[in-house]
């Protein structure tokens, strides 16, 4: 979402920050490694629509998140949290609807921008980034230890600490 007001309204934006961000795609080259990390996510959401029609939706939701945040990880989430993300799971089930982002959209960005993964994010987050950063010099991603999609939540000390040291230097 910040990434396409950034695009739409740079105006509105004195620093952008990027945690495992999402409508880069399009920006990664045509390779075997892109497409297979592109198959890859599109098995997971396709594994995930087919559980929910067979009425196995626990099981397909812990499937899909352990597949974004590490094996293991839906387990510890926290029941109010799960049932924000399962009232928001049409978000995954349909990504066609993101807006693209193209390299020289990418470019015109004209303000400070921190990239974030985690360190066990899935990989297709730092590529994306990478093929970020070939549209505009930008600075290496921060790796949030111990931290896969979720980093905000898993590792909260590494990450407020990444984003307020940016702050202060922006």
């Amino acid at each position: 979402m910040a990434l396409n007001v950034a695009k739409r309204n740079p105006e509105l934006i004195r620093t952008l920050i990027l945690e495992d961000a999402s409508g880069l795609e399009a920006l990664l080259p045509e390779s075997p490694e892109s497409q297979r990390l592109a198959a890859e996510a599109l098995a997971n959401r396709k594994a995930l629509a087919k559980a929910i029609a067979a009425g196995e939706i626990d099981s397909g939701v812990q499937a899909w998140f352990d597949s974004l945040n590490g094996s293991g990880t839906w387990s510890r989430v926290a029941e109010e949290r799960k049932r924000i993300i399962l009232d928001n799971l049409q978000t995954a089930l349909k990504p066609e609807g993101r807006p693209v982002t193209k390299c020289e959209e990418i470019a015109r960005l004209d303000f400070p921008v921190l990239l974030l993964n985690g360190e066990r994010s899935p990989p297709r987050y730092p590529a994306m980034f990478a093929a970020m950063r070939k549209c505009k010099e930008l600075a290496a991603p921060i790796v949030i230890p111990n931290a896969a999609h979720g980093m905000h939540r898993e590792n909260p000390t590494a990450f407020e600490t990444a984003v307020m040291d940016f702050l202060a230097r922006n």
